[in-house]
């Protein structure tokens, strides 16, 4: 039905503005936590540890001591940016014959691949990896850190120990993978004590019930005590490899003993005209995120308008062929070759760059030849597609009082991971296995002690040599775009962070152009006449199918922080 207009929901957030730290988080109590550290006289790094322990005990299903991550820190002392990778490692057992594909065909995960029997790498033992959460986090605290680790543990061992006021997030959330969770006893057990989801406040006379989780507490006390050697080779490591042997896990006490994160001393970095943007090395998203700064920095998109037709195209365009190139030849270094130094170099993004018609969109753009920019010819590509994105996420950033600053992502997977809680821990594992082409004889096969290629992309950026933002986002493939576009409404359009990050958006990952619904009417009509093959699309509580952004911006003319959320969801900044 033509020429009608309906109501639609507008929701908003203020600028929070401090002059000393901030932080910014998913959840209202991952920021406090962070806070708390900051009140205590910490340093940016003790209090992005707090809140990351803090997150995978108030927001669960996102992150947690079974997950994984990346953490990008800036020193203050010494001017310089180290990145902290966590991502988790298949188990040494693991191989081309782990899993069988499911004989009725079909795709699953997020990068399309055939379908796995029984949804193996999905949901159930057989489906995390070695988790590294536990040993990134704590090895972050000792090389830049100033706390104990005891003492920063104290507000996730609290908001386990003694609980929290279930909120509609939590409880929501719980709620969409509440048939799941039912399959594993000592998972539904946690998340759902009386048999379905703790209860919010939905009336003012009836208080929201408290969320608690004993034995997350107490395993968070053991970590406390005896450190990350508790975890990956102490009594945690025992009862994590006689649930694995037990249930057909693969997971084996060798395998945590033999985990161990990395620090880079040298991260990814480009220029953007007067500023650096930091990105994370390795089998993540660092290299797509520099990689469509790079492409975009020559468009001069300021002159276009933030949200125009014209500024959109570009952007969609770019980040269609970053995309193309992520999926034919990004995965761990350590086992596949692939072209890390071309896919950053500002003269490939000016090749590619020339490719992009500024008036048509071109839907089937593939991959480009970044190789010829390291010297070296192209060997022999698989083909790789795209699927569906479901994985969940989340982030946080802090700047202090020395304007430290740290961006840190860290993640589960899919939503509540592969939905197993190990008996007695409380401790829910990640679902990595999803990471994995099932085939053997391709760049993302599994093999043992194998990183997977994840969409983790933390960023950094410095302004003239100082530091400026912290900026990073939950959402699967989409926090790319997101954290990509947000940096844009900075740096090329001028919106101040609040605004930047709760923008709407475009997705462009392949021949579909997805579109945020708030984007006029007529913007939409005239990309779609350029040839975008839109899909439009609602942000709402419930779904984000744009990154959930947060960032802290340091006003160059007064000092002060700034701190951006996300809307939809319960995304806080605080700030002292």
């Amino acid at each position: 039905m033509t020429g009608l207009v309906q109501t639609e929901l507008a929701l908003s957030k203020n600028e929070v503005v401090a002059p000393n730290g901030m932080v910014v988080g998913e959840h209202p109590l991952i920021a406090e936590a962070g806070a708390e550290i900051l009140l205590k006289g910490g340093n940016a790094v003790d209090a992005a540890v707090a809140a990351a322990f803090a997150a995978g005990v108030v927001e669960p299903f996102m992150s947690g001591i079974g997950g994984l991550g990346y953490m990008l820190i800036h020193d203050s002392r010494s001017g310089r940016q180290y990145a902290v990778e966590f991502t988790g490692r298949t188990p040494a057992a693991a191989g081309a014959r782990t899993f069988e594909l499911d004989p009725a065909g079909g795709q699953a995960g997020m990068f399309g691949w055939p379908a796995v029997k029984d949804r193996a790498n999905l949901v159930g033992y057989r489906a995390p990896l070695v988790p590294g959460t536990v040993a990134g986090l704590t090895l972050a605290l000792e090389k830049f850190g100033t706390m104990r680790l005891d003492q920063v543990l104290e507000p996730a061992i609290r908001y386990a120990e003694e609980g929290f006021p279930m909120d509609w997030y939590v409880s929501l959330n719980i709620a969409v993978a509440m048939a799941e969770l039912r399959e594993f006893p000592e998972t539904a057990t946690v998340f759902l004590p009386n048999g379905v989801p703790p209860k919010p406040r939905t009336r003012w006379w009836e208080p929201a019930e408290t969320f608690r989780q004993p034995d997350l507490a107490e395993t968070l006390k053991l970590i406390a005590r005896e450190g990350p050697d508790a975890f990956y080779r102490g009594p945690i490591a025992a009862r994590i490899a006689e649930a694995m042997a037990a249930r057909g896990g693969l997971i084996t006490r060798e395998d945590l003993a033999r985990y161990q994160p990395k620090i880079y001393q040298a991260p990814l970095r480009t220029t953007y005209r007067e500023f650096e943007v930091v990105a994370c090395p390795g089998p993540c998203a660092g290299t797509t995120l520099i990689q469509t700064l790079n492409i975009a920095e020559g468009f001069g998109l300021q002159r276009y308008g933030h949200n125009s037709a014209q500024s959109l195209h570009l952007i969609a365009e770019t980040s269609r062929r970053a995309f193309a190139d992520r999926f034919a030849y990004l995965a761990d270094p350590d086992f596949a070759d692939a072209p890390w130094a071309g896919l950053v170099s500002k003269d490939y993004a000016a090749e590619v760059r020339a490719t992009i018609d500024p008036e048509r969109a071109t839907p089937e753009a593939g991959p480009g030849d970044p190789w010829k920019y390291e010297g070296r010819p192209a060997p022999a590509r698989a083909d790789v597609s795209a699927g569906s994105d479901p994985s969940c996420t989340t982030h946080l950033g802090v700047i202090d009082r020395d304007r430290n600053m740290v961006s840190l992502t860290n993640t589960l997977g899919e939503l509540f991971g592969c939905r197993v809680v190990i008996p007695g821990t409380g401790i829910l594992l990640n679902n990595g296995m999803v990471w994995f082409d099932p085939r053997p004889g391709r760049p993302n096969s599994l093999a043992g002690n194998k990183r997977p290629l994840v969409n983790m992309t933390p960023a950094l950026v410095l302004h003239n040599g100082r530091p400026f933002m912290s900026i990073g986002a939950p959402g699967a493939r989409r926090l790319i775009t997101g954290i990509f576009e947000s940096i844009l409404n900075v740096l090329e359009f001028g919106l101040g962070i609040q605004a930047a990050v709760s923008a709407p958006r475009v997705h462009c990952e392949g021949p579909e152009t997805h579109i945020d619904s708030r984007i006029p009417a007529e913007t939409r009509d005239i990309l779609a006449a350029m040839g975008h093959r839109l899909v439009v699309l609602e942000q709402t509580i419930a779904a984000s199918d744009f990154g959930r952004p947060v960032g802290i911006l340091i006003d160059p003319t007064d000092g002060c922080l700034h701190g951006g959320v996300h809307v939809q969801q319960p995304a806080t900044a605080v700030g002292y």
